[in-house]
Protein backbone atom coordinates (compact mmCIF):
# COMPACT_ATOMS: atom_id res chain seq x y z
CA UNK A 1 0.00 0.00 0.00
CA UNK A 2 1.60 3.40 -0.90
CA UNK A 3 1.45 6.07 1.37
CA UNK A 4 -0.68 8.97 0.39
CA UNK A 5 0.75 12.49 -1.18
CA UNK A 6 0.33 14.39 2.52
CA UNK A 7 1.97 11.20 4.55
CA UNK A 8 4.70 11.07 2.42
CA UNK A 9 5.29 14.80 2.35
CA UNK A 10 5.57 14.32 6.13
CA UNK A 11 7.84 11.99 6.34
CA UNK A 12 10.53 13.80 3.74
CA UNK A 13 9.65 17.32 6.51
CA UNK A 14 10.75 14.90 9.11
CA UNK A 15 13.83 14.35 7.55
CA UNK A 16 14.54 17.49 6.73
CA UNK A 17 13.70 18.51 10.34
CA UNK A 18 16.68 16.06 11.61
CA UNK A 19 19.74 17.96 10.80
CA UNK A 20 23.71 15.76 11.91
CA UNK A 21 25.56 17.64 13.77
CA UNK A 22 28.76 18.41 12.11
CA UNK A 23 32.43 18.46 13.12
CA UNK A 24 35.20 19.48 10.91
CA UNK A 25 38.94 18.52 10.46
CA UNK A 26 41.34 20.16 8.97
CA UNK A 27 43.58 18.79 6.41
CA UNK A 28 45.43 21.49 4.92
CA UNK A 29 48.14 20.48 2.44
CA UNK A 30 51.14 22.42 4.27
CA UNK A 31 54.41 21.91 4.88
CA UNK A 32 55.43 21.79 8.95
CA UNK A 33 53.33 21.10 11.60
CA UNK A 34 50.16 21.87 9.61
CA UNK A 35 47.32 19.44 9.61
CA UNK A 36 48.13 17.36 6.21
CA UNK A 37 50.25 15.12 8.39
CA UNK A 38 49.31 11.42 9.63
CA UNK A 39 48.19 12.34 12.97
CA UNK A 40 45.56 14.59 11.36
CA UNK A 41 44.31 11.83 9.18
CA UNK A 42 44.38 9.66 12.35
CA UNK A 43 42.03 11.95 14.01
CA UNK A 44 39.84 12.30 11.22
CA UNK A 45 39.53 8.62 10.58
CA UNK A 46 39.06 7.72 14.53
CA UNK A 47 36.61 10.45 14.70
CA UNK A 48 34.28 9.22 11.61
CA UNK A 49 35.06 5.50 12.89
CA UNK A 50 33.78 6.59 16.48
CA UNK A 51 30.74 8.95 15.19
CA UNK A 52 29.42 5.89 13.47
CA UNK A 53 29.77 4.17 16.12
CA UNK A 54 27.67 6.42 18.96
CA UNK A 55 24.85 6.17 16.75
CA UNK A 56 26.07 8.22 13.39
CA UNK A 57 24.50 11.80 14.79
CA UNK A 58 27.39 13.83 14.14
CA UNK A 59 28.96 14.23 10.75
CA UNK A 60 32.57 14.25 10.60
CA UNK A 61 33.85 16.36 7.35
CA UNK A 62 36.94 17.53 6.48
CA UNK A 63 38.35 21.17 5.96
CA UNK A 64 41.44 22.94 4.13
CA UNK A 65 42.21 25.51 6.17
CA UNK A 66 41.17 27.08 9.64
CA UNK A 67 44.13 29.33 10.08
CA UNK A 68 45.74 27.44 13.76
CA UNK A 69 48.39 25.35 11.40
CA UNK A 70 50.94 25.69 13.89
CA UNK A 71 48.42 23.75 16.26
CA UNK A 72 46.93 20.80 14.66
CA UNK A 73 45.90 18.54 14.13
CA UNK A 74 42.99 20.78 14.46
CA UNK A 75 39.03 20.06 15.15
CA UNK A 76 35.90 22.89 14.88
CA UNK A 77 32.35 21.87 16.41
CA UNK A 78 29.80 23.76 13.58
CA UNK A 79 28.60 26.62 15.79
CA UNK A 80 31.46 25.57 18.65
CA UNK A 81 34.77 25.75 19.93
CA UNK A 82 37.84 24.65 18.17
CA UNK A 83 40.07 21.80 19.67
CA UNK A 84 43.92 21.99 18.92
CA UNK A 85 46.57 19.37 18.97
CA UNK A 86 43.81 16.64 18.96
CA UNK A 87 45.14 13.14 19.32
CA UNK A 88 42.79 10.15 19.01
CA UNK A 89 42.39 9.96 22.57
CA UNK A 90 40.91 12.86 22.67
CA UNK A 91 37.91 11.94 20.29
CA UNK A 92 35.24 11.37 23.19
CA UNK A 93 35.18 14.29 24.72
CA UNK A 94 34.32 15.97 21.53
CA UNK A 95 32.07 14.09 20.57
CA UNK A 96 30.78 14.49 24.30
CA UNK A 97 30.11 17.94 23.57
CA UNK A 98 29.14 17.63 20.08
CA UNK A 99 26.26 15.29 21.78
CA UNK A 100 25.61 17.59 24.64
CA UNK A 101 26.04 21.24 23.59
CA UNK A 102 27.94 21.91 26.76
CA UNK A 103 32.04 22.15 26.87
CA UNK A 104 32.74 18.55 27.81
CA UNK A 105 36.52 20.21 28.47
CA UNK A 106 35.59 21.66 32.14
Amino acid sequence: MCPSIDEAALGVHENLMIKKKTVYVCINKRGGRACIGPKSRDVFRALHKRAKERGGEVEVERIVCMGYCSQGPNVKIHGGPFFHEVAPDDIDVILDEVLSGKDARS
